[in-house]
C-alpha cells in the first residue's frame, strides 16, 4: 500500500532504530531562550512552559506538561523515546502524524507536508513545530485581545454521491453538533458552534440533489461558529444531521424526487430502494442511567446501569493506543456526558450520546489489559485486569436486559441468526445489504494497483508485481478446488485507464465483481510506512456482510510468519462498494526488512495464497450462499 495512493494504512506498535545523525543534530541545534504561553482550550487554560522559537515560529518540547495535557484532552497520544529519530502522534481518529528529527517533511495520515522548520533536539528532548502539531490535531492557535486561544477547527468536508443521494461528511477538532440555522426551499444553512475553519469559500458540486456549498466563519475567536450553506435543487430533501462518531457529522440529501421529475419521456425510472427494516424494539429505547467506576482487588470494576433492552458492540485498538469503547444501540443517555479520570489501569472514561440512538462508553487504558463482560438484566458489568495480555480480540457484541442472558465477549459476527451483528446502525460506512450472489461459484480476486500505479516500491520491488503474483497463485489453488475465479487484472495494467482517478480505477474493480454476481471479493495488497518499524498482516472490512469472511481469512493468515495485526473495520473503497462479502488484505510491509524478505520469497507468497484459499473454503462451508450448497 502506497501512502500517496489509494488507501490509508493502519499501524500497531512502532519501534525505531537510533539514527546515526541524531547526536550531530542535537549538537547543531542552537540554544533557545525558554518562554511560556498560556492558551485557552475548551474554556480551560493550558500553560506551555517548554517553548522555543525557530524560523520565527514556535516549537514545543514533547515533555511539556501543558502539551501532554492537551494531547490527553484531545484523545491523542505521543510515541517517542530519547535516542529515537521519529516522533509519532496518534490522534483520536485515529490518524498518525509522523515527524522526524532534522527533516522538515512530515506526514499526517497519507498526506505529506512540509513544516516551517525541522524538529530538533535540545539536550535529550525533542522539539516539534507547534503550529503543525496543532494542525494535525485539527486545532489552530488564534489570538483575541491579547488572549491566546486553541480553536477547534472544522477540518474536512467531504462530498460523496451515490445515485440520487448526496452525503457530506464533516470532521472537526472537537465534538461537532450541526444545528439548522436557516432553511428555505432552495438552501439550508448549518451552524457548527465552537469551531472555526480555514475551509472558507464556495465549492462547486457535481450533478445530484445539491448545488454549491459555501463555508464561512462568524462569531469570535473564543466563541467561533462555522456556517455551511448548501444550495438545494428542486425536490431535494435534507435529512436530519447525524453525529456519527463524536467529531464526525453526516449531512445527507435525497434528490430522488428531483431526479425523477427531470426524467425524459420514455425513460424508465430507477426503482426506489426499500428502506431498511425497522429493528427498533417495540418497547422503545433503553436508558443508560449511569456509569460507576470502582477499584477492585485485581483491577477496576465498571458498572453500566441500563434500563430496558439493548444490543452493544465493542472495539479495542491495538498498542500503543489501548483504547476501548462500547457502543450501546437503541439507547439514550440520561443526564450530561461524563468525562473523568479513573483508577489504574483505567486512565479515563468518557460517556456520551454519539448519535440519536447510540450511547458510547469509552475507556483509555494504561496498556493491553484483559476485559471481561457480564450482561445482566439491569446493565453491563466489566472487570478490567492489571496484567498486560496479548492476542485479545479486537471486537465483539452482545445484549443486555431482555435481549440476552449473561453474554461473554463474543466475535463481532455472532448473533441470534448467526449471520451477523444484530445492530447494523452502528456501522459508520455500510449496512447489511441482503446481497445474493448470481454466481455462487465465482470469486473475484483483485491484485492491488498495476499499470500507471505501481503502489509502494522498495528495493526495486513494486507492490503491483507482488499482488499480481499472489493473486495468480491464489487463482490456481481455487480453480483446482472447483471454484470459478476472475482477476480484476491479468497483467501489469490499469483496470479502468492509465493515469485515471482513484474513484474510476477502484470502481472499475468493484464493477467486475458486482456485474458478475460474484460470491466473494478479495483484494490483495502489500503495505508500507515512512520508516522500517511497522510490520505484519492486516485484514480490512467495511460492511457487516464482510465480518465473517474477514475474520476467517484473518485467522488463517495469522500463521503466515509475520505479526497478525488483526481485523480492522475501515472505510476502504473496494470493500465498501463491493456488493458481496469482501476483504482487503495487507499481506506485509515492503518497508520492513523482515517482511520484505518474506514478500520477496516465492515460497512465502505461495503460503499466503494457500492460507487465503483455506479461509475462503472454511467461510463457504460455514456460510453457504442462500439456497446454494456449500462449495
Amino acid at each position: 500500500m502506497n501512502w500517496t495512493n489509494r488507501f490509508i494504512a493502519r499501524t500497531g506498535k512502532l519501534a525505531f532504530a537510533l539514527s546515526p545523525m541524531l547526536a550531530a543534530l542535537a549538537i547543531a541545534a542552537p540554544a533557545f531562550a525558554d518562554s511560556s504561553l498560556t492558551a485557552t482550550y475548551q474554556g480551560q487554560p493550558i500553560r506551555f512552559t517548554q517553548l522555543s522559537s525557530r524560523a520565527g515560529a514556535p516549537a514545543i518540547g514533547v515533555n511539556d506538561p501543558g502539551f501532554l495535557a492537551l494531547l490527553s484532552d484531545t484523545g491523542a497520544f505521543l510515541t517517542w523515546k530519547s535516542g529515537e529519530r521519529f516522533v509519532l502522534i496518534t490522534t483520536s481518529v485515529p490518524t498518525v502524524a509522523s515527524f522526524a528529527i532534522g527533516d522538515r517533511r512530515y506526514d499526517v495520515g497519507p498526506i505529506s507536508l512540509q513544516a516551517s522548520f525541522a524538529p530538533f533536539l535540545v539536550g535529550d528532548e525533542a522539539y516539534l513545530p507547534l503550529r503543525e502539531v496543532l494542525r494535525a490535531l485539527d486545532l489552530a492557535l488564534r489570538e483575541e485581545n491579547g488572549v491566546a486561544v486553541l480553536q477547534p477547527q472544522l477540518a474536512a468536508l467531504d462530498v460523496r454521491q451515490e445515485a440520487s443521494r448526496v452525503t457530506l461528511f464533516a470532521h472537526g477538532g472537537a465534538t461537532l453538533h450541526a444545528r439548522i440555522a436557516q432553511e428555505s426551499p432552495t438552501s439550508i444553512t448549518y451552524a457548527f458552534d465552537g469551531v472555526g475553519t480555514t475551509l472558507n469559500g464556495t465549492r462547486q458540486t457535481g450533478p445530484g440533489g445539491i448545488g454549491n456549498i459555501t463555508i464561512a466563519n462568524v462569531g469570535t475567536v473564543r466563541e467561533p461558529i462555522t456556517l455551511v450553506t448548501v444550495q438545494l435543487q428542486p425536490g431535494t430533501i435534507a435529512e436530519a444531521p447525524q453525529n456519527i462518531d463524536g467529531r464526525d457529522v453526516l449531512l445527507a440529501f435525497d434528490g430522488s424526487s428531483e431526479m425523477n421529475s427531470q426524467q425524459t419521456p420514455g425513460e424508465e425510472a430507477s426503482p426506489t430502494p426499500e428502506p431498511p427494516p425497522d429493528t427498533t424494539p417495540a418497547s422503545g429505547p433503553a436508558i443508560v442511567t449511569g456509569v460507576t467506576v470502582e477499584p477492585a482487588a485485581d483491577g477496576v470494576s465498571v458498572a453500566i446501569a441500563i434500563t430496558g433492552s439493548a444490543t452493544y458492540e465493542w472495539h479495542r485498538l491495538r498498542e500503543p493506543d489501548n483504547r476501548f469503547w462500547i457502543d450501546i444501540a437503541n439507547a439514550q443517555l440520561q443526564g450530561p456526558p461524563i468525562d473523568q479520570t479513573g483508577p489504574p489501569p483505567l486512565l479515563s472514561v468518557r460517556v456520551r450520546q454519539v448519535d440519536p440512538t447510540t450511547v458510547r462508553v469509552a475507556f483509555s487504558l494504561s496498556g493491553p489489559k484483559p476485559i471481561a463482560f457480564t450482561s445482566l438484566a439491569d446493565g453491563l458489568d466489566l472487570a478490567i485486569g492489571t496484567q498486560d495480555v496479548a492476542g485479545e480480540p479486537h471486537s465483539g457484541s452482545g445484549g443486555v436486559g431482555g435481549t440476552s442472558a449473561a453474554v461473554a465477549a463474543a466475535p463481532l459476527e455472532q448473533s441470534e441468526n448467526g449471520t451477523g451483528s444484530t445492530d447494523d446502525t452502528s456501522w459508520k460506512f455500510g449496512r447489511r445489504s441482503g446481497y445474493v450472489a448470481n454466481n455462487p461459484r465465482l470469486i473475484v480476486i483483485d491484485p492491488g494497483h498495476g499499470g500507471s500505479d505501481v503502489g509502494t516500491m522498495h528495493g526495486g520491488v513494486s507492490e503491483a508485481q507482488l499482488t499480481l503474483d499472489m493473486a495468480k497463485r491464489l487463482r490456481a489453488i481455487l480453480i483446482d478446488r472447483g471454484w470459478e475465479v476472475k482477476l480484476t487484472r491479468e497483467t501489469d495494467a490499469d483496470v479502468y485507464a492509465p493515469n485515471d482517478s482513484p474513484h474510476d480505477e477502484l470502481q472499475a474493480r468493484d464493477d467486475i465483481a458486482n456485474k458478475a454476481g460474484a460470491r466473494m471479493f478479495v483484494s490483495i495488497h502489500a503495505n508500507a510506512f515512512i520508516n522500517s518499524g511497522p510490520y505484519g498482516t492486516t485484514c480490512y472490512i467495511s460492511k457487516p456482510d464482510d465480518v465473517a469472511l474477514g475474520r476467517i481469512v484473518e485467522s488463517h493468515l495469522a500463521a503466515d510468519g509475520t505479526k497478525d495485526d488483526g481485523l480492522v473495520k475501515s472505510h476502504l473503497y473496494v470493500t465498501l462498494h463491493a456488493r458481496m462479502p469482501a476483504v482487503l488484505i495487507e499481506t506485509a510491509f515492503l518497508t520492513n526488512p523482515g517482511d520484505y524478505a518474506l514478500l520477496t520469497s516465492s515460497a512465502w507468497r505461495q503460503k499466503v495464497a494457500q492460507e487465503i484459499a483455506d479461509g475462503i473454503g472454511q467461510y463457504a462451508q460455514e456460510y453457504p450462499a442462500p439456497n446454494q450448497p456449500a462449495q
